[in-house]
């Protein structure tokens, strides 16, 4: 689009090569993909297939499973979830993708200490970033109090910024105000839509981040563009979508109905639409 670049991240599973998949992705008139971290082998060829196509790689998203492992006081458990990151690191170095999106917590349960944490595994993890050229962009997902947490600890290093992801903010942080507190750190956006916290009770939960295609969901998009033009500019508005319905929810169904030219295509045009007010907002 005119003025103002769009990519998206490429989920896990496609029903068709990924090849292919970049192929509809660029030829509908994006401009960057970020792959999710699988295996060195897969990730390789995704890039090598995107660059080839003259797609951007923007960022690579790391493995979030040991998230909270990261926080242990216990070395050998921390070790396995740092070593994640750092062969994550060394791929982003290797493949030369300027970012890795990283999660601080994983888990609804959870009883915050600000008190008792750990930041070692996260020290390792930032110093080698900085070394290879790597930056780390912490993501808003449950657990919000880890991300803030991050944040104050590594205030004031380049090497750290924020992955604001507009979906988390309703579903997981009740529409707290991320970017009034992280804009100005803003290195990546995960854009997508949700319909809120479906609970009554406020009681958070996985499956309603929806990963919708804009303007599918509740969330107010002139307000989300009004706050991204107060924070750091980015050069590639990224949006994280989904075909496939959580267990249990159907809201996504419509999406795996289409062909991928079809579902990209609308999402290309959702895109627009939000990158038109970005870029002459």
């Amino acid at each position: 689009m005119y003025n103002q670049k769009i990519g998206i991240s490429l989920a896990s599973k496609y029903n068709i090569p990924t090849d292919e998949v970049l192929k509809i992705i660029k030829n509908v008139g994006f401009d960057a993909v970020s792959p999710i971290w699988t295996t060195e082998e897969i990730l390789v060829e995704t890039v090598k297939n995107a660059r080839e196509l003259g797609l951007e790689i923007q960022s690579l998203h790391a493995p979030f499973g040991r998230a909270n492992e990261m926080w242990s006081h216990n070395a050998a458990v921390s070790d396995a979830a740092k070593n994640e990151l750092l062969e994550g690191i060394d791929a982003c170095a290797k493949l030369e993708i300027p970012i890795m999106v990283v999660h601080a917590w994983i888990g609804f349960e959870y009883k915050f200490n600000k008190d008792g944490l750990n930041f070692a595994a996260f020290d390792a993890v930032v110093s080698y970033a900085e070394k290879k050229g790597v930056k780390i962009a912490f993501e808003n997902t449950e657990g919000e109090e880890y991300l803030f947490a991050l944040m104050e600890h590594f205030q004031g290093n380049d090497t750290v910024g924020y992955c604001w992801d507009s979906g988390h903010e309703m579903c997981y942080n009740y529409s707290k105000d991320l970017l009034a507190m992280f804009g100005d750190r803003l290195i990546m956006t995960h854009l997508n839509d949700n319909l809120g916290i479906s609970r009554y009770d406020g009681r958070t939960f996985w499956t309603d981040d929806l990963h919708l295609l804009p303007f599918d969901g509740v969330a107010d998009w002139d307000y989300n563009v009004k706050r991204l033009l107060s924070s750091r500019r980015m050069p590639i508005l990224n949006f994280e979508l989904t075909t496939v319905s959580k267990p249990n929810r159907h809201e996504n169904d419509p999406y795996a109905n289409m062909t991928l030219t079809e579902y990209f295509t609308e999402a290309y045009k959702r895109a627009c639409r939000i990158a038109y007010k970005y870029s002459f907002g």
